[in-house]
């Protein structure tokens, strides 16, 4: 008996790190290859005792971590290009979870097609629609269908993942020319493509943010969060969604509580308030056109700014808040240059 009591002491007093050692999951949206799965790998690939799941949907990936399969998830949440992901900041507010992380990860499209497909032949494009837009430059100028004066329209057709697409346009099966797919270049060696033009995004630098999530009061909530190691001077941020009433000055009252304590608000997102199983708590009237307010901000170094003050304001101006915590940022604040086409050579045409 006094030895299992003391192991049993032994295991509880270990610290956090030494017990996640022992294996965890986190899953992504897509497959191995996915530019989720390129993101999932900045936030762990120093710790390998993670399992690194694909999941086929943002929805899974909230379930994976809301029911216990996994104690992170990774999602996209905007696009440099494209802008938001509107699925993430629904889905944050329909679960109870936090954010622990961020990374901006830079991110090369490739135009991918099966064996012998030149541009002249492409009739489809496949990839996640914040992609396709990411692309559009390249889409409308580079590929003859995309034209506005072709005589049959380029077919862009939305996909979950970039994999996916892969996939799709490995499988075939398209009736009127041939199928591209938007991806990574891991993605089109997986799935055997070639890889007719890289770098094709409108900016000549891209780059999307990738969110880390767990349960609020889970096992994740105990230990240091996952962050890679090789990052300086992160930036501290804090999320939240606020329902406001709908009355003269009210958002300006709610900005107010950051503007008069010289706190940066990063960004606003408005998003429709729905009601049912998407409601917020308490919230049981809504009407059309009535909005739910995403609000990021940085975490003042300042150690004189009190944060207990500033929610009391914040609730005060405010109808409902949900608080998705504060986590390290890591993003580029490189200035937009637009990508040069006139210097883009199609790989096709190298010998």
């Amino acid at each position: 008996i006094t030895t299992i009591l003391a192991a049993f002491i032994a295991a509880t007093m270990e610290p956090p790190l030494k017990r996640r050692d022992r294996g965890e999951t986190a899953v992504y949206i897509g497959e191995e290859g996915s530019l989720a799965h390129v993101a999932m790998g900045r936030f762990f690939n120093h710790l390998p005792h993670f399992t690194q799941k694909g999941v086929k949907s943002f929805a899974a990936a909230f379930k994976a971590v809301v029911s216990g399969e996994a104690m992170y998830g990774v999602v996209p949440i905007e696009n440099s290009a494209s802008g938001t992901l509107h699925s993430t900041y629904d889905l944050l507010l329909q679960h109870d979870v936090v954010i622990a992380g961020e990374l901006g990860v830079r991110e090369v499209y490739c135009l991918c097609g099966r064996p012998d497909v030149t541009l002249a032949d492409v009739r489809y494009v496949l990839s996640h629609p914040n992609i396709l837009g990411a692309c559009s430059a390249f889409l409308e100028t580079r590929i003859p269908a995309g034209s506005p004066q072709a005589l049959a329209p380029l077919d862009l057709i939305s996909t979950i993942s970039t994999t996916e697409a892969a996939r799709k346009v490995r499988n075939g099966g398209f009736a009127l020319g041939a199928a591209c797919a938007i991806a990574t270049k891991e993605a089109a060696a997986k799935h055997e493509l070639s890889v007719l033009a890289e770098d094709i995004g409108n900016d000549a630098f891209l780059e999307t943010r990738y969110i880390l999530f767990h349960l609020r009061n889970g096992e994740a909530s105990k230990v240091p969060p996952p962050f890679p190691r090789d990052v300086q001077n992160a930036l501290q941020k804090r999320s939240a969604c606020f329902a406001l009433s709908n009355e003269p000055g009210a958002i300006f009252k709610l900005l107010a509580c950051w503007a008069l304590r010289n706190i940066d608000v990063l960004k606003v997102e408005t998003r429709p308030l729905a009601l049912g199983l998407r409601a917020p708590p308490s919230l049981t009237k809504a009407r059309l056109w009535d909005y739910l307010f995403y609000v990021d901000y940085a975490v003042p170094a300042d150690k004189e700014i009190n944060e207990a003050r500033l929610w009391d304001a914040l609730s005060e101006f405010s109808l409902w808040h949900r608080d998705f915590g504060a986590y390290s940022s890591q993003v580029t604040r490189a200035e937009k240059t637009p990508q040069e086409w006139s210097d883009m050579i199609d790989l096709m045409t190298k010998s």
